[in-house]
């Protein structure tokens, strides 16, 4: 299943991260693709704001990832490969323990890099943010799999709920 829809400014996207939040189950793992600036944190920083962390969520560029604790005890990891060019470099980052622990979110900014050496195989959903103009953006969701296309198909109600999606 594939939603499409634009998000009018940042704070449209920040409160859609919060939206998607409440599709998210024990384990999950989001891929977030798009040009630097394009929308990628301020969606992550709604879905941690949805889940209750307090926390200022800022782009991990430098430490690989960042681990937060959600209102239910769950973790919630938020990477960016930006800087990595290699599935060994990625690996040795360590975020791969989070792929098997079942009580983590995983959020991954240039998640689609895992894509790119046939080795990411997970149960995932692909987010792409595009740049419209200066404050709207195109964003994507795509599942990849019958339990995600459920969950984007709720997700899709939600936004039209919410007038996101006329």
């Amino acid at each position: 299943m594939i939603i499409e829809f634009i998000s009018k400014n940042p704070e449209m996207t920040k409160k859609t991260g919060t939206l998607f939040s409440k599709m998210l189950g024990r384990f999950e793992v989001a891929l977030l693709s798009g040009e630097l600036g394009a929308g990628k944190t301020t969606f992550i920083a709604g879905a941690a704001s949805g889940l209750g962390i307090k926390e200022n969520i800022s782009s991990p560029s430098f430490a690989i990832f960042n681990v937060y604790t959600t209102r239910n005890k769950r973790k919630f990891i938020h990477a960016d490969l930006y800087r990595l060019d290699s599935i060994d470099e990625i690996i040795n980052t360590g975020i791969e323990d989070y792929f098997y622990d079942n009580k983590s979110i995983v959020f991954i900014e240039w998640g689609t890099k895992l894509m790119l050496w046939d080795y990411f195989k997970m149960d995932s959903v692909e987010i792409e943010f595009s740049y419209l103009n200066d404050t709207k953006r195109m964003i994507i969701f795509k599942s990849s799999s019958r339990r995600w296309d459920k969950k984007l198909e709720k997700f899709k109600a939600v936004l039209k709920k919410c007038r996101y999606l006329e």
